[in-house]
């Protein structure tokens, strides 16, 4: 293959990959900034070593690493990267129309208990925005698009992404009242390490806002269900599965739960995260201005930094309510 001819086949999307990977150092790591998954990445990245006739990366249990050859493309894609970054400040931002696509990707707790309650009134408002919500399920079938923004509980995000804490979360111990009253109320931490446990396996970050004896309790007790899945989870414990830490939110749902007289298990921040480019377009401003407000905890007081007892939710929302404007009379 001459030169014009490979020019030609050059896959500048590849370029984007490759120059994620090299940052990385890992093809996971670049799948999960990317929005892809990483057997495409790997795939990608195998054909873009084919059409070049050059080996890019040297790879190893613990990640890649870039050859001579990959340490040479990795100068001339970072060219391309601040070149990419100019057109986006110098073009990014005239179009503002409000039609089209927005991709959005968030726990699927957060998604389906607090975002979705709120989705048809946004719909309504903007009918020409195509939301595409990312729950990081079936990953061999990803979503089109790259992400325009990001929920997480992760305490770092990408390094050139824009990071705003969009609301504390508080997690205690939650059980069905069929379960507590045939199995027994527990009531301290050590006594819940005696109940059937279920756990979500993400449940790990921002340990450091945990409670040291929730902690030892989730090292001392055996899983009695295991799941990824934070719906399956939530409705696990409320159809008497054992005990479970959910976030307070959980009280909004009328869902029968009972939360234990205990100490409160976590505190993590969610994490709203997006290019500083991505709300220059209409379309992805709304939506983030949309995330805002369901999660405003003004008006949510189970989203406050300062933890609220569940007891208090309806005082709190009351206090936060608007009194009606009175009209004055002749």
């Amino acid at each position: 293959m001459d030169q014009e001819d490979l020019w030609r086949r050059l896959d500048w999307d590849d370029v984007r990959v490759f120059f994620a990977v090299a940052e990385s150092g890992s093809l996971n790591a670049a799948a999960r900034t990317l929005g892809m998954t990483q057997p495409t990445i790997s795939r990608r990245m195998e054909d873009l070593e084919i059409r070049l006739g050059a080996r890019l990366f040297e790879r190893s249990a613990k990640g890649v690493s870039l050859t001579a050859s990959g340490e040479t493309m990795l100068e001339m894609a970072s060219g391309m990267a601040r070149l990419g970054d100019s057109i986006v400040r110098r073009v990014g931002g005239r179009d503002r129309a409000d039609a089209g696509r927005v991709r959005l990707s968030a726990p699927d707790g957060m998604a389906s208990f607090v975002l979705m309650p709120t989705m048809g009134e946004f719909l309504r408002t903007n009918p020409q925005i195509e939301l595409t919500l990312d729950c990081g399920m079936w990953t061999q079938s990803p979503m089109p698009g790259e992400v325009d923004l990001s929920l997480d509980f992760s305490a770092d995000g990408p390094g050139d992404w824009v990071s705003t804490p969009i609301a504390r979360v508080h997690y205690a111990h939650y059980a069905s009242r069929e379960y507590l009253d045939t199995y027994g109320w527990p009531r301290s931490m050590a006594e819940v390490a005696q109940h059937r446990m279920v756990r979500h396996a993400a449940f790990k970050e921002q340990r450091g806002t945990w409670n040291r004896k929730a902690e030892a309790v989730k090292d001392l007790a055996a899983n009695h269900l295991l799941t990824n899945s934070s719906a399956a989870m939530l409705l696990a414990v409320a159809n008497g599965a054992g005990v479970g830490s959910l976030p307070t939110v959980v009280e909004t749902l009328n869902l029968g739960l009972v939360m234990l007289d205990l100490e409160p298990v976590a505190h993590p921040v969610l994490w709203l995260r997006h290019h500083p480019a991505a709300t220059r377009q209409g379309r992805v401003q709304r939506v983030k201005e949309w995330v805002t407000r369901t999660f405003d905890s003004s008006h949510r007081p189970w989203f406050r930094d300062e933890y609220v007892h569940p007891h208090d939710f309806n005082r709190e929302v009351v206090r936060s309510t608007p009194e009606p404007s009175r009209v004055k009379r002749a």
